[in-house]
């Protein structure tokens, strides 16, 4: 490994998109950058590494998570990944967010909206700042 090299970057970096991936979301260059205290070379070299680490372990790519604002794509050296794997981007992304998305039962999902009708119905908004559109 290069001497700039950083195990604890790279391991935050891959834990950030394992969340990514669970999130079902792209992440810009840019927020690897600022999160992680990155130039814009770096935070595509350790994208780059990501994308090798997934290769090895038979992973799906987490590289393909990190894109350019501009085009909300990868940037060019994707395109070595995209070639190794024999999928598109598309096809790469679905595969990450399919392997890591949490997935949650029905009963999950709506948990933090049960009752909540009849709760909005039972408030008494009486102390409530009146709306302009009443």
């Amino acid at each position: 490994m290069p001497n700039f090299f950083s195990q604890a970057v790279f391991s935050n970096i891959l834990r950030f998109l394992i969340k990514a991936a669970q999130d079902k979301r792209v992440v810009p260059y840019n927020e690897l950058e600022n999160i992680f205290g990155l130039s814009h070379n770096m935070a595509g070299y350790y994208a780059g590494m990501v994308g090798e680490f997934c290769l090895e372990h038979d992973w799906p790519l987490l590289n393909s998570l990190v894109v350019n604002t501009t085009h909300c794509k990868p940037s060019g050296g994707f395109d070595h990944y995209e070639g190794i794997s024999e999928q598109s981007w598309g096809d790469c992304l679905a595969e990450c967010w399919q392997k890591f998305h949490m997935k949650t039962s029905r009963e999950q999902q709506v948990r933090n909206y049960s009752g909540l009708t009849q709760l909005v119905r039972d408030w008494d908004y009486e102390g409530a700042p009146a709306s302009k559109f009443n």
